[in-house]
């Protein structure tokens, strides 16, 4: 199997080329933590956590994005070219309908079950 290491260059460029997907807002920061008081406590937690350990592991993100149809990911990974949802009381049915909307995977988080 042959293992292909992406150099700065082409890790920069997948950074940049999966943050146009959202809109660009003078309040978007590459990690940077933005708060939604609309959401739960343990929610706000819950992301707090995820970008502490994906900036841990040299990952850069950007949090409450919103895509042009107005659908807002809790966090974007740029690295990996996905969105992280964070759930606590959402239905399948719901998440399901989520996923059409974004321009990118969507990885489950659900608050609950990771809460202490």
């Amino acid at each position: 199997m042959l293992v292909v290491i992406m150099n700065k260059i082409e890790l920069q460029k997948k950074r940049n080329d999966t943050a146009r997907l959202f809109k660009h807002s003078s309040k978007i920061h590459r990690n940077c933590i933005r708060l939604n008081t609309g959401n739960t406590l343990e929610h706000e937690r819950a992301k707090f956590e995820l970008c502490w350990a994906l900036q841990q592991q040299g990952k850069q993100f950007i949090t409450e994005a919103e895509t042009e149809n107005g659908v807002r990911c809790d966090i974007v990974v740029l690295d990996d070219a996905n969105c992280i949802e964070l759930v606590k009381s959402e239905t399948k049915k719901s998440i399901k309908a989520k996923m059409g909307k974004y321009p990118l995977p969507i990885i489950v988080y659900e608050v609950d079950k990771n809460d202490n």
